[in-house]
């Protein structure tokens, strides 16, 4: 009984999540495409060269760039000090996204390694305590039912927070950038910066409601397991 009543409660808090974040996927797919915008940014360099220029206004030089390959995906390595750019010279929003990275790799060290360390561990223990459960090893399945929700609390709070400070922070990163190269005129800087705004105003509800329905969805897997086996 205790499962099916926390099983019914995250999903409420799942649903509830996009509801009162406004989670419209059709809406956020419909700002991926502006082709008025990607010739405004196509007129800005590659994008290790825009990643090279925006760590230079950041005074943080000493980062590693490396340009992906077949894939949409941007990141900041915290145990590295890399950047890895995606494979996406025609996106309008390159030059937000990679200064979205430049402004992760500026962050706390602290926060970003004990992020990356402690999603590792949290990966690692639901994999263990789902196969024990699994064999009827634990037995104990709303004690590590806790022990998740506790490690899931922490792990979205430091994600969250790195998360929105980067998104909030690149705009004006972008912003400067596109000031100091001076490739585009006031006008069409200005539609960019515009459309950048539509993305984090979209975006960032987006991004909270996706952590908070990554970790909670975990938890559901969990009790599904202990009540099925």
């Amino acid at each position: 009984m205790q499962y099916i009543l926390f099983l019914i409660i995250i999903i409420l808090m799942i649903v509830l999540s996009k509801a009162i974040y406004g989670v419209n996927y059709k809406k956020a797919k419909e700002l991926n495409e502006n082709k008025g915008m990607e010739k405004i940014s196509n007129k800005f360099p590659d994008n290790i060269e825009i990643a090279k220029d925006m760590l230079e206004i950041l005074h943080n030089k000493n980062v590693k760039i490396e340009q992906a390959k077949d894939t949409k995906t941007s990141l900041y390595i915290a145990v590295t000090n890399k950047i890895i750019i995606a494979d996406f010279k025609e996106n309008y929003a390159r030059i937000q996204t990679i200064a979205h990275e430049c402004i992760h790799s500026c962050q706390n060290k602290t926060l970003l390694l004990f992020n990356f360390i402690f999603s590792n561990i949290k990966l690692i223990y639901f994999a263990v305590i789902a196969l024990l459960t699994a064999f009827n090893i634990i037995n104990n399945g709303m004690i590590q039912v806790g022990i998740l929700l506790l490690m899931s609390f922490v792990g979205f709070s430091v994600r969250s927070f790195l998360e929105i400070d980067a998104m909030t922070k690149a705009r004006f990163l972008a912003e400067k950038y596109m000031d100091n190269k001076k490739l585009c005129t006031e006008e069409e800087k200005e539609n960019l910066l515009s459309e950048y705004d539509k993305v984090n105003k979209m975006g960032i509800p987006f991004v909270i409601d996706n952590l908070l329905s990554t970790e909670l969805i975990r938890i559901v897997i969990y009790i599904v397991i202990c009540m099925t086996f």
